[in-house]
């Protein structure tokens, strides 16, 4: 795997989590998994913070107490 492949399917990744995450309720094994997830890696953590905020600027996800859950 090059690492090109490997980024977009970190991308893809924390896309997926943020999507569930602000679209459905997760369960306590979600939770547990997304933030196993996010302690394996550092670039886990930078790239779901990325498209968090990505996100937050178009408008897609609510900030802060906004959001449910």
């Amino acid at each position: 795997m090059d690492n090109e492949s490997g980024d977009d399917a970190v991308w893809q990744t924390a896309l997926d989590w943020l999507m569930r995450e602000h679209e459905e309720t997760l369960s306590d094994a979600d939770r547990e998994a997304l933030h196993a997830w996010l302690a394996a890696s550092s670039q886990h953590r930078q790239v779901f913070h990325e498209a968090e905020q990505l996100w937050l600027l178009t408008g897609m996800i609510p900030s802060g107490d906004e959001r449910s859950g």
